[in-house]
């Protein structure tokens, strides 16, 4: 395995993780919007982690892993503070992941998810992302090499 397939994957597995990528938080705007968010961040960080495990146990690139973590970390911080922006609503529901309890204006809210977001998505996709990948990786490798013992 080279460096490129390494980065970009196969092409099938690769094509399969970025439906997922898309449709994972297209679904976590729909429950949203439905009203079922509580735990729903937790739910979609977990979910995407999975997927970047799986990417790795199907080599389907790091590329492809980190970005599906990447995805869904930038929904948990854009998507609710704009719906909450369109809506003029102060809700808490519409807040964006924060260490402080401070709350602002629904047009201050999305700019703090805006400017937040791709950062703390940058992070959590190199670091669990990039773990849940090659923790798959690995697996996928130990699995392989524990049937070659066993057929010789």
């Amino acid at each position: 395995m080279d460096f490129r397939d390494a980065i970009l994957g196969e092409k099938r597995p690769r094509i399969l993780v970025l439906i997922a990528t898309l449709l994972l938080p297209l679904f976590a705007s729909v429950l949203f919007l439905l009203g079922f968010d509580s735990g729903l961040g937790v739910l979609l960080v977990f979910l995407s982690v999975g997927i970047a495990f799986c990417a790795g146990w199907s080599r389907a690139g790091v590329l492809s892993g980190l970005s599906v973590v990447f995805s869904s970390i930038l929904w948990l911080f854009v998507f609710p503070p704009a719906v909450g922006y369109l809506r003029g609503s102060m809700d808490t529901r519409y807040t964006p992941p924060r260490a402080l309890g401070y709350k602002l204006d629904p047009r201050g809210e999305l700019i703090e998810g805006l400017t937040n977001g791709p950062l703390a998505g940058i992070v959590g996709a190199v670091l669990f992302g990039g773990m849940a990948y090659l923790m798959g990786l690995a697996v996928r490798q130990a699995i392989q090499e524990r049937t070659a013992d066993t057929q010789t």
